[in-house]
């Protein structure tokens, strides 16, 4: 990989920087969603603490993260996903789809645009990236059958071996292949939303053609880019994960809440980092890359008819 490659890297994470405009409006839209559903959960929780001994640790001394955890467990789980969670997981849903476009054209021009442009730009693209999440659905099939597969595996073995290692190394090895294949359908449906914003493409199913044959000739380049960012993701939010759950005191409710702000921050904050990385890529390579094999190829020259030899005599 070049130095001038290698610089995408650190390039994307200065262009989030310029453009965090547009990071903190999903972050607002997620807090402000959240506390409507947390206000129903409660209502929802609120018989059940009266008469549990867990309600000392979520409502007298504070809050505890183990408390969440016993009452998901108990026979009377209250703090399952409902269906007023669905709604707003799915309102949310269908803002990113619609932030989405005007945070990709933010990267693209790398400019600061106006709330109206803003929405604009993502009313844009929206119909265009919801055809490309019906694709993504189908795609992941795929992927699916595969750890289903994977996981019957592991079960046959665990019933039939001795020994419970080789279905925890086939459990393994399971995961690892699905998590490699989401990273890869991910990637690939990634660049073919940069293609849709950098080429005005409007055919999701040229989109996505474009971008396979983008990561099957630059592959290494494309997927290092994504896996690094990916686990600097994974490593930071474990470690803000741990500090949250065990080194929180529980009575801290305040500090409780920033810290678990500052985890969902983070997250998205190197989410858009991939995204604006690849639009910095595709700006390098991808556009020249698409470009030469979109030019026309001249047909050869008809041949040049010789003059026939007369022969005298």
């Amino acid at each position: 990989m070049t130095g001038e490659k290698s610089g995408v890297f650190t390039g994307g994470a200065g262009l989030v920087w310029r453009r965090q405009r547009v990071l903190w409006w999903p972050f607002v839209v997620n807090l402000v969603l959240a506390h409507f559903a947390a206000h129903i959960t409660m209502a929802r929780v609120e018989p059940l603490l009266n008469r549990s001994l867990a309600s000392e640790r979520l409502l007298v001394h504070g809050f505890h993260f183990s408390a969440v955890l016993e009452l998901m467990g108990g026979p009377e789980n209250r703090l399952s996903f409902g269906p007023e969670g669905f709604v707003f997981a799915l309102v949310f849903f269908f803002f990113m789809l619609l932030a989405t476009g005007g945070i990709l054209e933010a990267y693209w021009r790398d400019d600061t645009q106006t709330t109206t442009e803003f929405f604009r730009n993502g009313g844009k693209y929206f119909w265009r990236f919801l055809r490309l999440v019906l694709f993504l659905i189908v795609a992941l099939i795929p992927v699916g059958i595969i750890g289903a597969i994977g996981s019957s595996i592991s079960g046959r073995v665990d019933r039939t071996a001795i020994s419970p290692f080789p279905a925890v190394w086939i459990n393994l090895a399971t995961v690892l292949v699905v998590l490699l294949l989401l990273m890869m359908v991910r990637l690939w449906f990634d660049m073919a939303e940069v293609i849709a914003v950098a080429e005005g493409e409007t055919a999701s199913w040229r989109c996505l053609r474009d971008s396979a044959r983008l990561l099957s000739r630059n592959f290494g380049s494309l997927f290092w880019l994504y896996f690094r960012i990916s686990f600097l993701a994974w490593l930071v939010e474990a470690l803000l994960l741990h500090i949250w759950v065990r080194h929180v005191p529980h009575g801290w409710v305040g500090v409780s809440f920033i810290v678990a702000q500052l985890i969902v921050l983070f997250w998205m904050g190197m989410r858009w980092w991939q995204r604006a990385s690849e639009v910095l890529w595709y700006q390098g390579w991808g556009m020249a890359d698409i470009s030469r094999r979109s030019e026309p190829v001249s047909p050869m020259p008809p041949p040049v008819p010789q003059p026939e030899l007369v022969t005298l005599g």
